[in-house]
């Protein structure tokens, strides 16, 4: 019985991932520094994810849900802001909306990843690859918190399937005023 009801949840999971549907995720304004920081609103671009070893560029838009991810990658609600304590998670498409992560698996441990956010105090975010791994759809422990500023970055694998999720572990390593960089 118990094995069944688990195939069942995970079945459902799966039907629901790749149905493109969206399920919020709670989420709460953040504190860093004694200061509250507002969570964006769903849909809005909060940054610009520049990857120069596999040649993109594209905005960062606050949600999962379909019509983000056409806009470029997505930073899973209640999760991380780029540049704050904790796992910020963005998803991105392989084969469509535009692909920008076509080439997730010719990173390498090591690469730079560059967010550039923006608003009162835009800055550029250097992250490095730590770690690449493959993993089934429901392993969720890849959106869990961090003490340390960490980006988690997945999309389906292989190319054309939904049968695994490609997942980058970057690291910060530097966070500078954009008008410095």
């Amino acid at each position: 019985m118990r094995r069944t009801r688990t195939l069942a949840v995970g079945i459902v999971a799966l039907l629901v991932a790749s149905s493109g549907i969206f399920v919020p995720t709670p989420t709460i304004a953040q504190r860093t520094e004694g200061a509250t920081v507002a969570t964006p609103r769903l849909g809005r671009s909060v940054a610009i994810v520049n990857i120069p070893s596999i040649g993109i560029s594209v905005p960062l838009v606050y949600g999962i849900h379909d019509d983000a991810l056409a806009r470029g990658l997505g930073l899973w609600p209640g999760t991380a802001l780029p540049g704050r304590p904790g796992n910020a998670v963005i998803a991105g498409h392989r084969t469509s909306h535009g692909a920008p992560m076509r080439d997730i698996d010719k990173l390498v441990v090591g690469d730079r990843i560059y967010v550039a956010t923006s608003g009162k105090k835009s800055s550029v975010l250097e992250y490095r690859i730590t770690k690449l791994q493959i993993v089934k759809p429901n392993a969720m422990w890849i959106t869990k918190p961090t003490r340390a500023a960490t980006l988690t970055l997945f999309a389906c694998h292989p190319p054309h399937s939904i049968a695994y999720r490609y997942v980058i572990f970057a690291k910060l390593v530097s966070q500078g005023s954009s008008d410095n960089k």
